[in-house]
């Protein structure tokens, strides 16, 4: 009876996805240890950064979630605990997917394929009475938007070759933008609210502060003296446009 319970529990849909998703962690693993990835998004790349200890950590533990869950599918037995791991795991998960969608606004791939198997093996459980995996669900969706509302305003800046960083209410920002003007130096132009979280990452906490794209380096410029002086040095490397504002908000070409 043993046997047939077993061979039973090797059979389900949930033991498969459980398996495969040991099976593409532990190749991530493996592939972590040579130095490689399966995963070749721009996505992936930036979760890594942001995990302590490198994405490693995050595929060391998807390896023990496929593992426990595998073993307690084929045994049949915990079910209550095999619940409550899917209730957790879905939690996380769904502070990922916020992570990726409101924060950092690039997917792993990797990520993506973890989280489809535990969410489609989840739903699977639930169709079979397993009622208290609702609470999964409700976590999923609670976690994913509490993500959103406490978003620390991480975003990537534009690529163009000079980005300004302002505040509406910054008399040094507006001397910067005026000079520009005169300069004719074409400047984007970013407020500092909407990338908050990026600037105290850095330690950046007072504007005007120029962003410079310079070929094969990435240049922060601090204060409104050290700016004009960086930009007069470089005005006349810059092509003049006449006629066309050089400041690129609009509510600024006057």
């Amino acid at each position: 009876m043993a046997t047939k319970s077993s061979l039973k529990g090797l059979l389900t849909a949930e033991s498969f996805l459980y398996l495969l998703g040991l099976l593409l962690t532990t190749s991530e693993l493996l592939a972590k240890i040579f130095g490689n990835s399966l995963c070749t998004s721009e996505g992936c790349r930036i979760v890594e950064t942001f995990v302590r200890g490198g994405e490693i950590i995050l595929v060391v533990g998807g390896v023990l979630l496929f593992g426990v869950l595998l073993f307690l599918s084929i045994s049949g037995r915990f079910s209550l605990i095999h619940s409550t791991i899917l209730i957790a795991a879905l939690a996380v998960e769904g502070y990922l997917l916020g992570f990726q969608s409101f924060i950092i606004r690039e997917f792993c791939v990797f990520c993506l394929a973890v989280f489809s198997i535990i969410f489609i093996a989840t739903f699977l459980r639930f169709l079979k009475g397993k009622r208290e995996l609702s609470f999964a669900f409700l976590s999923l969706i609670s976690v994913f938007f509490i993500t959103y509302l406490v978003n620390p305003g991480f975003s990537a800046f534009p690529e163009s070759r000079y980005v300004l960083l302002y505040s509406k209410d910054c008399p040094h920002c507006k001397e910067v933008i005026q000079y520009c003007k005169e300069l004719s130096i074409p400047v984007e132009t970013i407020e500092a609210k909407n990338v908050a979280g990026t600037l105290r990452a850095m330690g950046i906490n007072s504007v005007p502060v120029l962003l410079c794209n310079e070929d094969t380096e990435k240049k922060f410029i601090l204060g409104v003296d050290s700016i004009k002086e960086y930009l007069f040095a470089k005005a006349g490397s810059v092509k003049e446009t006449k006629g066309v504002c050089p400041i690129f908000t609009p509510s600024e070409c006057k």
